[in-house]
């Protein structure tokens, strides 16, 4: 890869949730926060089992087959009936889940430093499927809203990744229609980098640990941390 081909790119539009803040360890404080305060303490193997209960709803929101608030709701229904508890009380616990998740603004080290590097240089915008409360206060707490300019809800927006209608809201806000002065850059192959290849932008997957490629969403460019980020971009 050169530099130089990269001198096109004018906007980075960055995933937050595990690609600019560790959503992965804020989620399980947050939860366990929330079930402790419900005097319904849980097992990580609970926690393991929300999470793939979670996973399932958040995959059908991005195929388009639920919205943002089906999700809260029923992710929390299938786990309190895992735990043999009330699920009629799922709207209950996901509202005070959502307002601790929204104090779990855990930045990933050397973000902050990355995007001041790269503002020197692009545009930068996040992108996100995340609920906006939660988003807007990880945000706000996170020291990044300086670095930007823009930050994309899909919950506010009525659409969601990695649909193209949600990139073309993006490239309109910006007032840029040249889709090859775009990059996105995530860790979610099925909602990044998918999102890209649907919208014709290119993309880099700054992939996770143990992550296995996919030959059915091949990102433009796959970097395994920030300094393989800073050396695709910066000349």
């Amino acid at each position: 890869m050169h530099n130089a081909a990269n001198l096109r790119y004018r906007y980075l539009l960055f995933d937050i949730d595990n690609t600019l803040m560790d959503f992965s360890a804020g989620e399980k404080v947050a939860l366990f926060q929330t079930m402790e305060e419900l005097d319904t303490p849980i097992s990580d193997a609970e926690y393991r089992d929300y999470l793939a209960i979670n996973a399932g709803v958040w995959t059908k929101f991005e195929q388009g087959l639920l919205d943002s608030r089906t999700v809260q709701r029923l992710r929390f229904e299938q786990f309190l009936e895992r735990l043999s508890l009330d699920p009629a009380r799922a709207q209950f616990v996901n509202d005070r889940y959502v307002e601790n998740l929204g104090r779990q603004a855990i930045v990933m080290d050397g973000a902050i430093e990355m995007l001041r590097r790269l503002k020197a240089r692009y545009e930068i915008a996040v992108i996100t499927n995340g609920l906006h409360l939660v988003q807007r206060a990880r945000l706000e707490r996170s020291g990044f809203l300086p670095l930007l300019g823009g930050v994309y809800i899909s919950q506010e927006m009525g659409v969601q990744k990695p649909s193209k209608a949600y990139f073309d809201a993006v490239c309109e806000a910006f007032g840029e229609t040249d889709r090859s002065r775009y990059l996105v850059i995530g860790d979610s192959l099925s909602a990044d980098i998918q999102g890209g290849i649907n919208a014709g932008i290119d993309t880099c997957w700054l992939k996770p640990a143990g992550a296995e490629a996919r030959a059915d969403v091949p990102p433009t460019y796959t970097v395994g941390g920030y300094g393989e980020l800073l050396g695709l971009l910066l000349p």
